[in-house]
C-alpha cells in the first residue's frame, strides 16, 4: 500500500446544555449518539469540557460530548452529517451545531 489508505475522520460535538444554559435531559443527548453510532460502527466516544457558541457573543465553557469516527470515502457522509447537524440543532435546542471532517492517510 503506497502512500497509505485515505480515510475521513469525523467529529461530533454533542452539548449537554441548551442554548439558556440549561441541562439537557441525558436520554435525549444518548438517543442522539445512539442514531449516529449504529452508522458509523467503531466511533469513539469522548466526554469532557466543550465550548457552546452562540450567535452572537462569546463562546461558554460546557460539557459535551465528542464522538470521533475514522471511516472510508465510500459512505454518503455529507448528507448524514446534514441530518444530524438538524437533529443536534432541533431536538437538543442549539443555535449553532459543530461537525468537523478532514482527511487522513492511514499508514
Amino acid at each position: 500500500m503506497a502512500g497509505g489508505l485515505r480515510m475521513i475522520k469525523i467529529d461530533f460535538y454533542v452539548p449537554t446544555k441548551t442554548k439558556d444554559g440549561r441541562d439537557i435531559d441525558p436520554k435525549k443527548v444518548d438517543d442522539i449518539i445512539n442514531q449516529i453510532w449504529p452508522r458509523y460502527r467503531g466511533a469513539t466516544k469522548l466526554t469532557g469540557t466543550g465550548y457552546y457558541r452562540a450567535k452572537s457573543g462569546k463562546d461558554e465553557v460546557t460539557e459535551s460530548y465528542l464522538l470521533s469516527i475514522i471511516t472510508g470515502y465510500d459512505k454518503p457522509f455529507k448528507a448524514d452529517l446534514k441530518k444530524f447537524k438538524e437533529k443536534i440543532r432541533n431536538e437538543l435546542c442549539q443555535e449553532t451545531v459543530l461537525i468537523t471532517w478532514h482527511s487522513i492517510k492511514v499508514l
